[in-house]
This record gives C-alpha cells, structure tokens and sequence, in this order.
C-alpha cells in the first residue's frame, strides 16, 4: 500500500533521500556476510514476561526464523497490504514479526502491552485488521482474555481478525507451534514472483501516545523509516557490530527509528529489555558488554543521585546513551561525561517524523547538548511559527510552533482527513505543536520550550511546565518531578509540583519556592502548591501524563 502523493515520491526519489532498499533487505545483506555474527539477544527475564525461556540467535539462526515464519503466515492466508495488529513485549519473536512483514508487504500496527479494552476496541475499529498476532499472556496478565474482549467490543465491518499467538492460546493458532512443522519450501519463492514489494509500500502503522485523546495512527513506509534511521544512527555514531541494548517498546519513534534501524543499519547485536527493570537492565549493560542503549532522564538522574548504586554500576563498555521524551539536566550530561565518560546524546522525535538530536557531532558542550538542537539538518527542513500571528519566528526572544518537512515525515494520520488537513500546512509542513526559540546563545540552535498545549496560563501569562520541571529535576532531594496546572477562579490557573523524593528525605512548598528563586525565574512562574505522590505518571516513552496530574478540590 502507497500513501504518499506522486510529487513527494519523485522529489525524495530524485534527491536520493528514498530508494528501493525495504528493511529486511539490509537485514538480510548482514545475515549473508556475518552468518555466525551475535544478532539478537531476548530478555534476561522473559520467562517471568511472556512464560518462555531466552533465545540467543546468530544473524543466520534468525534468518532461518524469519524463513519459517514468512511460511507460516503466507499459510494462514496473510499477505501485501494486510493489516496486523500487534501486542508484544520486546521479545525476539515480535523482531521475526517485523522482518517477515517485511518481506511479505504486510502493514504492522504495533500497540502497547499496556493498552487495555477502550484503547485496542478504539484501535480495532480503525484498522479494520485480517490479523492480530500476541502473546497470550504478558506478567501473568491475559493478553489474549483482553483481545478477545476488545474484538466482541469494537465494530468490526467484517469478519473477526485471526488471532495468532505466539505460545500456548486454547483455540487460537498457536504460531510457535506452526513454525516447528514443515511448509512447502516453496511458499515463499512463489508469493514473491507474484507481488512486488515497494520501498514505499507502508510497513507499520503506530499510534501517538494519546495523552491528548483518542490514539491517532501513523503510517509509515520502508523509505521513511529508513531515512529517519540512517540519521539516528549516524548521529549516535554507532559502529559496526556494536552492541546495542534497547528498554524502549519496540512500537514507536524512539525503539524502531533509535534502535531497530540502527541495528540493522550496523549489523551488530540488539539486546532486548522492557519493561524497565533496573537490575535486569544493569545486568545486560555488564553481561552483553552493550555500547549503547537508551534511558529516560529520569532514570539517568537517580543514578547520579543514588551514590551507593551510583558506585556500583559497571558502565565500562558503555560509549554513549540516547535520551529524551523531556528535557535534560545539564549536571547530568556532565556528571556522566566526568564519571563514566560516557557521551549522552538529546533525542526529540515523534512518531510522525520529528528527528532532532543533539550530541558529539553536533557540540561537545555539556550545558548545549542538553538544551539545544542543531536548526540545519540533511533530513529536516524547520521553521519556528508564532502560534498567534502564524508568521515565520525570527527573532531570539519569541517563541514559535516547530514545523517541519522532510523525507522521514509521514503522510497523515491513517483514515482521518480531517486531523491530517489540520496538521499540515498548505506549503506541505507539519504542524508538530511543540515550542521552541532560536538559541540567544548560538542562532544555528534552537530551545525546546514546551507543548503548545502544555502551556499554563496563569493571569495571562504563558508558563512552559516543562522549564520548571528541568530546574527542579536538579535538585538533591527529589527523584523525579513534574508541574501541571490546577484551576484558579481569579488567574484562570495556577502552578502544582507534584514530587516524589529521595528516602528519608522531606521538601516543603517554602523549599521548593525558595529553591526556584535561586534559579532566577520570573515570579509569576513560582508554585503555589506541592503535593507529594509515589510516581509521576508518564506513558512508555516516559513523557508527562499531566493530564493525570490533579488537586482534589
């Protein structure tokens, strides 16, 4: 299936940017010259996951994989342009998944292990799937009880999706069973004479995180993808046969662009984890001897804020780590350069196509690599947009609307012209709806101020959350914080910290203000209230759910 419109077609085809190399072809260019190379790498706790033991897989045991699963699913009737819908850990079988849809031209639609019957009947009813393919069960949770419940949910047009599992399902097919019996080897030579499988066919179709609503799906093809993955994994410097460790679910921007494509970009070795558990991940660092991999700020923080495990980590093979989803500390970035010399890298993606990334190739500076993004970028044309005059920022001192257009940016949100039309501009732009400045420090940079919609205005004064949470983000005595607004009658809104703290340790409003007006912020900026919680609600990329951050009135 080809969305994109002829003329962008032939502009990124003639500039070079598209090709017609799909993803399992680099897949398979590695597997032929390093059969006997480390691959892939399943969790050290998938038993406890998913009930099944670790794979450990060659690149020519993963291709003998993909082999029998591309038989498998031509055998259960799926092909070009049918639509799967995905619920899996990381887990080596969803990497089979991948590259055998791949090869096949079937559309990928990955969801989160964690969406329930409202989001997956909500996703069913887009989709319209032929298939949906699980494990049936994830942390003694019935992955399979839930889909089965969503489908009897949503308004399906045709006949319910195949269910295809891998292990033990009851009445579904079971996929792990499937692949130990032999198929007509030629299943596949024939399918493949018959259907021609384009670079610009689509390959996934991911969905925003919905902390703004219902879940909007972004489709993508193996041309964007690519594009978006070759500049990730040049901008991480990421070497040939590196080891590369990803924590991040592999349903979106920062897993497949940051990680998947840079393996197979690198033709190294992906370790496996997710969902985050620090000891589990930490043991892999060590035993996998990984170079790079990805972590929330949040937890780098605690690291260099926990001395005891701060001293206990082994980060001696680590060269760098990508992190994002919210603002970096600038003690941060330094404290693991000093430490560890460990180089962190600032990512600001999303699943439509933003690809910002700020690190050694971009400056050696700890306080701009943890603030700043290069404006000039081989992928990104951008430009910053005053969301009230919609003219064209040029000035240090005003913030705009990022909007971007380039080869690694989608089409438009799958069946929903009318969110698509209002994201884009009519010159072709994407309408991203985050914040930024151009740098007073450095023109050629831009700042990340803030969602548009995340802004708190407080008297009539605009407040960007996510400044105040970078600043408290450094202080000694909190783990993790963010700042949401609560209704004021007077002011329209007001400032809440919501904090959770490091053992034994106690902060009051007073402290927090106190510690504020050391940073040298505007008043009108100081909170008004601090409530104290276990956990700060983030989704999978370890963004801010503000909108679960409330005062009971």
């Amino acid at each position: 299936m080809i969305i994109s419109k002829q003329d962008r077609l032939t502009q990124y085809h003639n500039s070079g940017e598209w090709g017609t190399q799909r993803l399992h072809d680099l897949f398979e260019a590695t597997a032929a010259r390093f059969p006997e190379r480390d691959a892939l790498v399943d969790p050290l706790d998938k038993q406890d996951l998913v009930g099944s033991e670790p794979q450990r897989l060659t690149y020519n045991q993963l291709k003998d994989k993909v082999d029998q699963l591309t038989k498998v699913l031509l055998n259960n009737g799926l092909g070009k342009d049918d639509i799967i819908l995905v619920q899996m850990p990381n887990v080596v079988e969803l990497i089979f998944t991948y590259l055998a849809a791949s090869r096949l031209g079937i559309i990928l639609s990955p969801v989160p292990v964690q969406y329930q019957e409202s989001e997956l009947s909500t996703i069913l009813n887009v989709l319209q799937p032929k298939a949906i393919v699980l494990n049936p069960e994830f942390k003694q949770t019935s992955l399979l009880e839930r889909m089965q419940r969503s489908i009897q949910l949503a308004e399906l047009q045709t006949q319910p999706p195949k269910i295809l599992s891998w292990g033990e399902g009851g009445t579904v097919s079971n996929l792990s069973l499937q692949m130990t019996q032999s198929l007509q080897a030629s299943l596949y030579n024939d399918y493949r004479q018959k259907h021609n499988i384009s670079a610009d066919d689509l390959i996934t179709i991911c969905w925003t995180s919905g902390t703004e609503g219902t879940p909007k799906g972004v489709p993508r093809s193996h041309n964007q993808w690519l594009a978006i993955g070759k500049a990730t994994y040049l901008g991480n410097q990421i070497q040939d046969n590196e080891t590369l460790l990803n924590p991040f679910p592999l349903i979106n921007m920062a897993s497949i662009g940051g990680m998947f494509l840079s393996w197979l970009y690198s033709g190294g070795k992906l370790v496996l984890h997710h969902p985050l558990n620090l000891p589990v991940f930490l043991q892999q660092i060590v035993t996998e001897k990984v170079n790079y991999t990805l972590a929330p700020p949040a937890l780098l923080n605690t690291i260099l804020k926990d001395e005891k495990l701060k001293n206990a980590v082994d980060f001696s093979t680590i060269r760098a780590i990508g992190s994002g989803s919210a603002p970096l500390d600038v003690w941060m970035v330094e404290g693991y350069k000093e430490l560890f010399d460990i180089e962190i890298v600032n990512h600001f993606g999303s699943n439509e196509g933003m690809s910002l990334l700020c690190g050694p190739n971009e400056t050696d500076r700890p306080e701009k690599r943890a603030r700043l993004f290069p404006r000039a970028s081989s992928l990104l044309e951008t430009r910053l947009i005053d969301v009230e005059t919609n003219q064209q920022v040029s000035a240090h001192d005003k913030s705009g609307e990022l909007q971007i257009k380039g080869a690694g940016v989608f089409d438009g949100y799958y069946k929903s012209p009318e969110k698509t039309e209002s994201c884009f501009t009519d010159d072709g732009f994407f309408k991203t709806g985050d914040l930024f400045q151009i740098s007073s420090e450095d023109p050629d940079f831009y700042t990340f101020i803030g969602r548009c919609k995340d802004l708190i205005i407080r008297g009539g004064m605009n407040i960007a959350p996510a400044e105040l949470d970078n600043l408290l983000n450094a202080h000694d005595d909190i783990l993790d914080v963010a700042v949401a607004p609560y209704p004021c009658e007077i002011l329209g809104e007001r400032i809440a910290v919501f904090a959770t703290l490091k053992p034994e340790k106690h902060l009051t409003l007073a402290d927090v203000v106190n510690y504020l007006k050391q940073q040298n912020i505007a008043s009108f900026k100081l909170p008004e209230k601090l409530i104290l919680v276990n956990e700060i609600p983030r989704n999978p990329l370890g963004k801010v759910m503000r909108h679960k951050l409330s005062i009971a009135s």
